[in-house]
């Protein structure tokens, strides 16, 4: 059973990796049963917010084989999913291709058009989606409304683009440089941020004129199954589709010869999967993968101001962030007064369900990674590790919850500096030489995110000129913006979406030579 509120909040939303400026007035209204119906454009069906279907051909899709999430705030099973089939997908396939080339065909301000639309009508869902995603993330209620508020901001900006073109003219020929869709699309999607991430994908393939089949996380599969399903009274049938399913499916995504495209973002271990199956058929792959994003805390800080900054950093969305910052390296004469005021901020961080009230934090998602992230607190405290923020013993509750942990100065060769977390904790180190505290920040085999503090803005930006990775912020923490290229280095990556030239990896270039005489 949901509680009932009523009210109207207004707030800045900052606990995102997403820089889009957005100030969000909701009116959150939730009924007593998990169950919504608003009237889809155009009269043409009903939305339930409590009965869920693949979406093949623009037709609701059921199964003999069934999924249940998890909230990850209670431990109790949620919804019945579909689980899709090889035919499920087969038949997405065969309608994704009958519906490209009049999708590919469609003039570019018609399919902006249509994108603006989906927009408008998510947005009059936005309470729904804001409830479901509480459900199926445990995020807090604010967190929550946050990344439902990002999809605006991430189809505008797609919106606002334009196929890119370049001419080269001498005097025996002019040479046209222009792209074309790829065809069909697969995104593959995570559950840290489920329905942002999957937009992420969805507007630039939708866009250049790609058709896209997604393939949700079976941990949270509801938001994006209800988003697609919302798509239908707006798209042709075909041009957007969704089948939820395990790692078969994905692995028989990958294998399809028909499938053009592979967009991925997950674990490094199954990208490299994703990219030695999509192989087979050479399709194109962008795979967006893990980091251990380090941070370079220089000596002339603001030291109390920078230390709730980096906290930030660390434990957004309890540290299930791709980007988030999950090594510390802090100059060691600020070292301890540092490290105390990262204490003092932390403490401030309010852990809890969706429903216990104004939360900065929820739990981990699923149990899955709950025990990833219980394995690693257990190996520091066997290993003797200094504590300096959080609860050494992990004991079970109601849900995947687990306090913000602060690891003092623990080994080079530490699980908690050589592994990514994914979850709430994270280690501080002091240095005393740039040079080697360089060199110990790009000593990973991931190359996602970093950051560089310090007052003297020239001096930083030099340093992260330094640091192998995709994107390195100097004087805040990971904080991404569709309006730029996100990819990583190393093995956190290959490919990059988003930001202008984001599109070419959604299409084939076509040059075409034309010769004067």
């Amino acid at each position: 059973m949901l509680p009932r509120l009523s009210s109207l909040v207004t707030f800045p939303c900052t606990i995102s990796p997403f820089a889009i400026p957005y100030q969000l007035t909701h009116q959150f209204t939730f009924q007593l049963t998990i169950y919504f119906t608003s009237c889809l454009p155009g009269g043409v069906s009903t939305l339930h917010f409590e009965q869920f279907y693949n979406i093949v051909d623009g037709k609701q899709r059921g199964s003999d084989k069934i999924h249940r999430g998890v909230n990850p705030a209670t431990r109790q099973e949620l919804w019945d999913v579909p689980i899709a089939s090889d035919q499920d997908l087969n038949d997405a396939v065969v309608a994704a291709k009958r519906a490209f080339p009049g999708w590919r065909d469609t003039p570019i301000e018609k399919r902006k058009e249509l994108l603006g639309k989906l927009v408008d009508s998510f947005e009059a869902h936005s309470d729904d989606f804001i409830e479901l995603l509480c459900r199926e993330s445990g995020k807090p209620r604010k967190s929550a409304a946050y990344e439902v508020g990002m999809i605006a901001g991430l189809f505008g900006h797609h919106i606002g683009l334009d196929m890119p073109s370049d001419r080269l003219e001498d005097d025996d020929k002019i040479v046209n440089t222009e792209y074309t869709p790829l065809g069909i699309c697969a995104a593959i999607c995570p559950w840290n941020f489920p329905i942002s991430l999957m937009v992420g994908k969805v507007a630039p393939a939708l866009l250049t004129g790609n058709t896209i089949i997604v393939k949700p996380s079976p941990f949270t599969p509801y938001t994006s199954l209800k988003f697609v399903e919302l798509a239908q009274a707006i798209f042709p049938p075909g041009v957007i589709q969704i089948v939820g399913g395990n790692n078969e499916l994905g692995v028989s995504m990958c294998l399809h010869p028909d499938i053009d495209k592979i967009s991925f973002t997950g674990s490094i271990a199954t990208g490299k999967k994703v990219m030695e199956t999509a192989g087979r058929t050479l399709k194109r792959v962008t795979l967006e993968l893990g980091g251990n994003d380090a941070s370079i805390i220089l000596p002339d800080v603001d030291i109390k101001k920078v230390a709730s900054e980096v906290v930030m950093g660390a434990f957004q969305n309890s540290g299930q962030v791709c980007v988030a910052t999950k090594r510390i390296y802090i100059h060691e004469s600020i070292y301890k007064e540092f490290l105390a005021e990262m204490v003092t901020a932390t403490k401030t961080f309010k852990v809890g369900s969706p429903d216990d009230g104004d939360n900065k934090l929820g739990p981990v998602q699923n149990q899955m990674q709950f025990e990833r992230v219980k394995g690693l607190v257990s190996d520091s405290k066997i290993r003797g590790y200094k504590f300096a923020a959080g609860e050494p013993d992990v004991t079970a509750s109601k849900g995947f919850f687990i306090q913000p942990t602060i690891i003092d100065n623990p080994p080079n060769d530490s699980r908690i500096i050589q592994e990514e977390p994914f979850g709430p904790i994270v280690p501080t180190q002091p240095w005393s030489d740039l040079e080697e505290v360089i060199a110990r920040a790009n000593a990973t085999n991931t190359g996602l995110g970093a950051c560089v503090w310090g007052k003297d803005v020239e001096q930083a930006s030099k340093i992260a000129r330094r640091l192998e990775a995709g994107s390195v912020f100097v004087n805040s923490f990971e904080k991404l913006t569709p309006q730029v290229l996100f990819g990583g280095h190393k093995e956190s990556g290959i490919g990059a979406e988003w930001g202008k030239t984001g599109l070419l990896a959604f299409c084939n270039p076509h040059v075409i030579h034309v010769y004067k005489s």
